[in-house]
């Protein structure tokens, strides 16, 4: 486990996530329907280290994907110890992704780094420092209207500030109330975020039908 007292929140982030998966194995669950933590590592590793093998093996043209499904054959055949490895080391040197990193993963990692912690039993939400939560809803405030598509109007509410996400012909409005990490965990989608939603019991109603997330 490396020392992260001075790293960024999503080198911190990073680190966190791959020794939770370093930890709990390939098998390990995840809040994510169909997914352990071998599904979760290979998302991440396609996604910022090999996209090509993302589409690659379903594409048309045979001798491209052939050469894609080897691709990622190799990486499912690597040690667990190794793809956790691979994921820990970040974007190689002259990835676009490395320069990107804080803006791309921040988000990506605290979300991920959830899904396996709150499959155990025994979660409790992280207490994370005031900046930090200062970075996620800023992270929130860029996204939420991508993030949040509703036949209600939604404000998010932090002790940050809030976010209002307007949509046409609304049926009603709801407010959704936590920290911007449980708001951003909403966000996206995980039923386990610690949020207080208030409105009209049509307009509640009306958000179960939202759909939260990319």
């Amino acid at each position: 486990m490396s020392d992260t007292s001075a790293a960024s929140l999503v080198q911190r982030e990073r680190a966190a996530l791959a020794d939770l998966l370093d930890a709990g194995g390939p098998a390990a669950p995840t809040v994510l329907p169909g997914w352990d933590a071998s599904d979760l590592l290979e998302h991440l590793l396609l996604r910022e280290q090999r996209p090509d093998l993302m589409i690659g093996p379903k594409l048309p043209v045979a001798p491209v994907a052939r050469k894609a499904q080897e691709g990622l054959d190799a990486l499912r055949a690597l040690p667990w110890a190794q793809r956790v490895e691979k994921f820990r080391s970040g974007p190689q040197k002259l990835s676009p992704v490395r320069v990107l990193d804080g803006l791309m993963n921040t988000a990506e990692y605290f979300i991920h780094l959830e899904d396996l912690r709150r499959a155990r039993p025994d979660w409790e939400p992280r207490e994370l420092a005031t900046s930090d939560q200062a970075q996620l809803w800023s992270g929130l405030r860029r996204m939420a209207r991508l993030l949040v598509k509703a036949d209600v109007e939604v404000t998010l509410i932090s002790p940050h500030g809030s976010v209002r996400i307007p949509t046409r012909n609304a049926r009603g409005a709801v407010s959704v109330h936590g920290r911007p990490s449980e708001l951003l965990l909403w966000a996206f989608g995980r039923e386990h975020a610690q949020v207080s939603l208030q409105g009209e019991d049509s307009a509640l109603q009306a958000l179960e039908g939202a759909r939260r997330g990319f």
